[in-house]
Formats: C-alpha cells, structure tokens, sequence
C-alpha cells in the first residue's frame, strides 16, 4: 500500500515539474516578446517624431520666401558653401533642441539652388551611429509664374 502512493506521489511531482517547466518556457517566451514589442514601439516613436518635424519643416520651406532665416532664428549651426546650404539642429532624447554636448539626434538641412528650382533635403540621423532615421526630399519652383 504504501509502494502505491509512492509511485502516485512521484508521478504528481514529475507531472508538476514538467508543468513548471511549460509555464517556465512560455514566461520567458512572453517576456522576449514585450521587450521586442517595446523596442519596436520606440524606434516607431523616433522615426515618427522625424517625420513630423521634416513635414513641418518641408511645409515652412515650401511657404516661406526666404526660409535660410528661418533655419537660423531657429538656432541652426550653418556650415556650408556658397551653392549648397548645409544647417545642422541638434535635439537631446526628448526632440528638445540643445546643443551639441547634450545631443542624441541631429538633423541636416541641406538647401540647393538649381536654377528655377530650390531643392532642400531633410536628414534625421542619431549622433552616435551616424543610421538615417528619416530623409524627406523637397522641391519647389521658384522662376516665376508658370505659363500654360
């Protein structure tokens, strides 16, 4: 009698271990799977927050007549030729604008004269790793009243 509820009981407890073990595997399972749903979830939140300042910007430079003096009131760094228009933002972890110690994203606005048409190319990028974020390529004709 007594073997019989040895055996039972050493069955319970294999079935019980067995059962943790699922429940242990499908834990850490779940768990991947928050930590690679909150990792997506802020590289979407990053790349949204650029494309929401690019369109911004790409909207006051398709408005404004003179949107250099824009980039600059903002406190943009220019760097660049005589040609080509090269302003850089610098933003901390909150798309705050900072300096460049305190920086973790930088943009580069790029302003190009070509003639009839000014080109202006908007790039998000991480300080660190130098990847592209978001890159926005805007176009507008400034020769005048098109004739039909």
């Amino acid at each position: 009698m007594y073997g019989k509820s040895a055996r039972r009981s050493s069955l319970f407890l294999l079935e019980l271990m067995i059962s943790i073990l699922m429940f242990s595997v499908a834990s850490a399972w779940c768990v991947r799977l928050f930590v690679t749903a909150r990792t997506i979830v802020s590289e979407t939140e990053i790349q949204m927050q650029a494309r929401n300042l690019a369109t911004g910007y790409a909207e006051l430079f398709l408005a404004s007549e003179d949107f250099e003096t824009f980039l600059l009131e903002e406190g943009a760094r220019k760097e660049g030729m005589q040609a080509n228009n090269l302003y850089c933002f610098f933003y901390n972890e909150d798309w705050s604008g900072c300096n460049e110690d305190e920086a973790v994203f930088y943009s580069e606005v790029m302003i190009m004269d070509e003639g009839e048409f000014v080109k202006c190319s908007f790039r998000f990028s991480e300080l660190e790793g130098k990847d592209v974020i978001y890159l926005l390529n805007v176009e507008k004709y400034v020769g005048g009243e098109a004739v039909l």
